[in-house]
């Protein structure tokens, strides 16, 4: 790894340690080495992680001082399109279809003012999405036209309703790899399927594109949202996280397993169980934020 590619080094403080990791890591093959790990020292981090992209690279022998942790990400090995509508269920088509019917057009977007605003009005409909607070609800329209027109190594797939943006796909692109890394769609218009409209023009233009996978976050954290993504054709795909101790002190957290998040550490059934909790924590904070905000 290049000091350029250190760029893209995330340090994420927990506690009295700093953890690391490469905000790039879904979308590159990492393989840190001795000079690499060395540079990490300068900069104080105890611990760096990263996920081995085994669908596509292997890690054949990984050292044995690198910590091992389960971890999950949802992905679709891009068919043709055709082969896609055939392989996910009737009733997902019939979503598909209830969009077409209901006016939606969607279309790969160039990365412009009219985009942007249409993407700020998005993210301004309402302070709560998935029964919990939304945490772009309130962004100033400057900062979304900043994001949109850097456009870094981006494409948007779009959602229109008579000319009005209803819907959009941020997908980020990655060697062998297109990341979902944001659907967002208008609430006043959730009854006309836009999401779906939108999954599946990705999947067509990953097809055209000869993209071979499509990432789609994770599974686990919420259940309706892995019942759409499941029947959109995507499949949790098991995979390794790395933890490797950079300093003595990164040594003695790996020892305590302080490094570990504690919500990947309990139970599905026990996770799903406290999302509601989690929810109702998260609108609260919202609007309590929005009453502070005007008062």
């Amino acid at each position: 790894m290049s000091d350029k590619e250190l760029e893209t080094l995330a340090l994420r403080r927990k506690a009295f340690f700093i953890i690391a990791n490469d905000s790039r890591e879904y979308e590159r093959d990492i393989i840190p080495n001795d000079q690499f790990i060395q540079k990490l020292k300068f900069r104080a981090v105890d611990i760096f992680t990263f996920v081995e992209r085994k669908w596509c690279h292997a890690i054949s022998t990984p050292p044995n001082s690198w910590l091992r942790a389960n971890d999950n990400i949802a992905i679709l090995k891009t068919p043709t399109y055709e082969q896609w509508l055939k392989d996910i269920g009737k009733k997902t088509r019939n979503m598909i279809r209830k969009a077409e019917k209901s006016g939606i057009v969607t279309a790969v977007a160039e990365p412009d003012e009219r985009l942007a605003v249409g993407i700020w009005e998005i993210y301004n409909e309402t302070p709560i999405r998935q029964d919990r607070g939304f945490s772009h609800y309130g962004i100033k329209l400057e900062i979304v036209k900043k994001d949109v027109l850097s456009n870094r190594n981006r494409t948007y797939i779009v959602a229109y309703l008579n000319n009005e943006l209803v819907g959009f796909i941020t997908l980020v692109h990655g060697d062998q790899i297109a990341i979902i890394s944001q659907i967002l769609s208008l609430q006043k218009h959730w009854d006309k399927a836009v999401n779906n409209a939108l999954v599946a023009k990705t999947v067509e233009y990953c097809a055209s594109q000869n993209i071979p996978w499509i990432m789609y976050g994770r599974m686990g954290n919420h259940p309706s949202l892995d019942s759409f993504k499941q029947n959109n054709g995507f499949s949790r795909f098991e995979l390794t996280r790395y933890y490797i101790p950079i300093t003595r002190k990164g040594m003695m957290i790996a020892r305590l397993r302080l490094h570990e998040e504690l919500k990947d550490r309990l139970p599905q059934s026990i996770k799903y169980k406290l999302i509601p909790v989690y929810n109702w924590i998260s609108r609260v904070r919202t609007r309590m934020m929005m009453y502070l905000k005007l008062k």
